[in-house]
């Protein structure tokens, strides 16, 4: 079987995330292309070079195309709008990389909302062990999303409003 190659990406973080948690016990489904030294053998180290001229979302763009990950990890603590630009780069430059967003507990739905319509396939916390996070791979690798019931009911909760103002603006009775 073929692992799941996957990436990280950080933009202007103070915190990086420590991706050993999540090898850990893992199989080697995972293959994680990265720019930090591991202990794991199934970790292929990579090395970031720096465009001084570019912009850090054009930067991790080009390492994304280079790399070419089946899945993006985007540590997202901060709340900037750089994720979602970067999202929306990645939808259209990197159309086969399925991006999740790795966050931790005091990340606002909203902006959850937000990243999801940008391009996001899921989140996941910052304390997520091991063999969750190969369930996550798996599973966004098969083209499912992973996101909390609770905001799948928020979702529902737009797609119907945004239904119900269409049938609205077309002049179509909506009794229901």
């Amino acid at each position: 079987m073929q692992p799941i190659t996957v990436a990280i990406v950080e933009i202007n973080q103070n915190q990086p995330v420590s991706v050993e948690n999540f090898l850990q016990h893992n199989d080697t489904k995972v293959e994680l292309l990265a720019d930090i030294p591991s202990n794991y053998d199934h970790v292929r180290e990579r090395r970031q070079t720096l465009r001084n001229n570019e912009a850090a979302i054009d930067n991790a763009v080009a390492r994304i195309k280079r790399l070419r990950p089946q899945i993006l990890l985007i540590n997202a603590n901060q709340a900037i709008d750089e994720y979602c630009d970067l999202l929306f780069v990645l939808r259209y430059e990197c159309p086969d990389t399925q991006a999740i967003l790795i966050i931790n507990e005091a990340v606002e739905e909203n902006y959850l909302l937000e990243t999801l319509a940008c391009g996001a396939r899921g989140f996941i916390t910052d304390n997520l062990d091991s063999l969750n996070f190969s369930k996550v791979i798996d599973a966004i690798n098969r083209g499912e999303a992973w996101v909390s019931r609770k905001l799948v009911g928020k979702i529902m909760h737009q797609i119907v409003s945004a239904s119900r103002n269409d049938f609205i603006e077309a002049g179509f009775d909506s009794s229901c």
